[in-house]
């Protein structure tokens, strides 16, 4: 995880090309007294690490955004109102690149819809 103690990953499912994760933003994380003093609220590129994170997961490969075409904050995540979010996956792969589908929602909120591509780092 690229921010430390940002979230907890309460659930994770993976079936076929689709991921279902359940995370608990931590509103005591130090990135809100940033972002902003007195108004928290989750930064976007946070969210674009957490998709990226949850489909490295998914795909057991590290990952790089390569291009969102479709890159939608829909509202504010504030995490002192709202902590507990669905990220929700769906993908294609190929050995090069991961074409993917997300949002970021609660319950009937959504925050984040996102079509983009990643590319597979070699780690050679």
């Amino acid at each position: 995880m690229l921010i430390e103690n940002l979230y907890t990953l309460d659930s994770y499912t993976h079936e076929g090309n689709k991921i279902i994760a359940i995370i608990t933003i931590n509103a005591t994380h130090k990135i809100f007294a940033g972002h902003f003093p007195g108004q928290p609220v989750l930064p976007g590129v946070c969210q674009l690490q957490i998709v990226k994170e949850m489909l490295e997961r998914g795909v057991g490969k590290p990952l790089l955004l390569s291009e969102a075409g479709v890159c939608k904050f829909l509202r504010m995540i504030d995490p002192e109102k709202t902590n507990l979010l669905t990220v929700t996956i769906d993908y294609n792969a190929s050995a090069a690149d991961i074409g993917c589908n997300a949002v970021i929602s609660s319950g009937e909120e959504v925050y984040l819809k996102m079509n983009g591509n990643f590319k597979v780092l070699s780690l050679s």
